[in-house]
Order: structure tokens, then sequence, then C-alpha cells
């Protein structure tokens, strides 16, 4: 049994007598198997940045990130334990490339909202990106996803704005950036754009 159908399973567990449509039990199903994989996932991320020595900056870019993936989608391998793996190795990446260029001396607080308005622009168009595993059927779910999506990432340039600590701020844009690059269709089975 995979964890689709595990969590599937949970959620119909805990909305039998709820009498929820299946809109909501779809819902549910999607934050179950998101809260498994966020655990799971976030363990990998921990382990892997304790390894490189740069465990505050991959854990805020992750926690970006990671969040801005569980509303937006994107690329996806054919299996949840690749994508644990493959976002172990690229978030601590992110962890140790936003920790040397803080240690550089970066302090271009313009250049990071760049690529943040950049991000913002692919994730309005782009987001969610789903994937033939586990398709969205709820265009009402969609939309929410995408506003989410969008709200995020406007509230990461606040905290850009707001925040003088470039190594929290160099994080963040990097955990974002990676994941606006996964909505590419390039990167996903799906070549079309998602409305």
């Amino acid at each position: 049994m995979d964890l689709s159908q595990i969590s599937e399973r949970i959620s119909r567990n805990l909305t039998a007598e709820l009498d929820f449509d299946d809109d909501k039990k779809e819902i549910v199903a999607y934050g179950i198997e998101s809260l498994i994989l966020t655990v799971l996932g976030f363990l990998a991320i921990m382990g892997m940045a304790f390894l490189f020595k740069a465990l505050v900056p991959t854990v805020i870019a992750a926690v970006f990130g990671g969040f801005l993936r569980r509303v937006s989608g994107g690329a996806h391998f054919d299996t949840p334990l690749k994508c644990l793996a493959f976002g172990a190795v690229v978030y601590s990446i992110l962890g140790v490339t936003a920790k040397e260029i803080v240690n550089y001396g970066f302090q271009s607080s313009g250049i990071l909202l760049a690529f943040l308005l950049f991000s913002l622009a692919l994730v309005a168009i782009l987001a969610p990106v789903d994937c033939e595993a586990k398709p969205i059927h709820s265009q009402n779910f969609r939309r929410k996803l995408k506003i989410i999506s969008i709200g995020f990432v406007i509230l990461t340039i606040g905290v850009v704005l707001v925040s003088n600590n470039f190594l929290v701020n160099t994080s963040a844009v990097l955990g974002i950036v990676f994941q606006t690059m996964t909505l590419l269709p390039v990167f996903n089975k799906k070549r079309g754009i998602t409305t």
C-alpha cells in the first residue's frame, strides 16, 4: 500500500460519519498525505543539512520552499521516496549556497526582491501544478491553492522587506525560487499551463 492509498483510507475513516462530499474528502486526503510527507521530508532535510553544516539556512529554505510546494504543487518523481531524497539534497545545497553568499558579503535586498517578483509572476500563471498520480479534480480547491500560493510569495516579499537578516532572507528566497522552478512545464509531464 502506497502513501496515497494510506491517506485515502485514513480520510475515508475520518469522514465516514461526517457526511462530507467528494471535494471535502479529497481535501482531507490531500492534507493527510501532505502532513506525512512533510514530516518525513523535514527529517531527511535536517539530517542532510547537519552533514553539510548548514542547518539553519537549509531549514529556512526548506520551510519556505516546502510550504509553497504543498500549495503550488510542481514536478514529481515517480515515488515519494525519490522526492524526499532529492529534496533533502537540494535544500541542503540551497542552505550551503545561502550561507556562502552571505559569507561573501552579499547584502542586496533589491536582487532578492527581483527574484521574488519573478517567482510571484510564475506562481500566478502556473500554480497549482498537479501530477498524474494525484490530480486535483475540484476547481474550487484548485482556485484556493492558487490564492494561497500567491499569498505566500507575497508574504515572503514582506519578510524580505522587513527583515535585516540576510541569511534568513537569502535562504527564504532560494527556497521559493527553487520551488517556483519546479512549476515550469519542462519539469512536468503536462506541458500546458494550468489555470
